[in-house]
């Protein structure tokens, strides 16, 4: 027994503990760098059902492959029910700094998905021409879902978004957006970070889209 301790077990912790305090000091780091930076970090939480759409508050509006290719010319105003799936993209800010100046572009046409808002003639509001998210809100977005789909067919529109924003310093940042719109107001959502393949996959599809925002959003 006293062999197996001296010969094993202490060779094996004299391994294991270096490798553990070098990586909790490079994480120490890490998120040190991050707070001294005030770093914003925006991920979709979740994507909820939303029963109603309130037309005085933010939302928007981003459009799907195949009722982009079926419609050259969109009258939101003319919709029907079936047109749409109303959801809410709750945003949360899980970095260390503000993250302002929130927009949101269309990955598949490289245009910006513009927020919305009705001015409410009998209340006061607040309306909100940029958003913005401090360090660990949460924020609900309302979003309808523009697609086309075929309950026979079983097919599916897709809805791919950007979303950008900046830190106080100017700095820019980016996540990917993707929902699967199905029949039956039925979806799946994704999203992806930088630092995931899925994300860099899916820059290097739309990549001269992808150019397109970061240069119309630092404009």
């Amino acid at each position: 027994m006293g062999e197996f301790i001296v010969n094993i077990v202490i060779p094996t912790l004299a391994i294991l503990l270096p490798v553990t305090v070098t990586l909790y000091t490079v994480d120490s780091r890490i998120k040190a760098r991050n707070r001294e930076n005030h770093q914003p970090y925006l991920i979709l939480e979740k994507v909820e059902k939303l029963k109603k759409l309130d037309e005085y508050s933010y939302y928007l509006t981003p459009v799907g492959r195949n009722y982009l290719e079926k419609h050259s010319n969109i009258e939101y105003d003319k919709l029907k029910e079936d047109d749409y799936i109303l959801v809410n993209l709750n945003l949360h800010n899980i970095g260390y700094g503000v993250a302002t100046n929130i927009k949101f572009y269309n990955l598949l046409t490289g245009e910006q998905v513009h927020g919305e808002q009705q001015s409410n003639p009998t209340k006061d509001q607040k309306l909100f021409t940029t958003l913005d998210m401090e360090a660990a809100e949460i924020k609900k977005i309302q979003t309808r879902l523009i697609k086309t789909t075929s309950t026979k067919k079983k097919t599916e529109d897709q809805i791919r978004l950007l979303c950008i924003y900046n830190d106080l310093n100017g700095n820019t940042y980016d996540l990917i957006i993707s929902i699967n719109a199905k029949s039956n107001k039925h979806y799946d959502f994704y999203a992806y970070a930088p630092s995931s393949k899925s994300y860099k996959s899916y820059k290097k599809i739309y990549m001269n889209n992808y150019k397109k925002i970061v240069k119309n959003y630092s404009e």
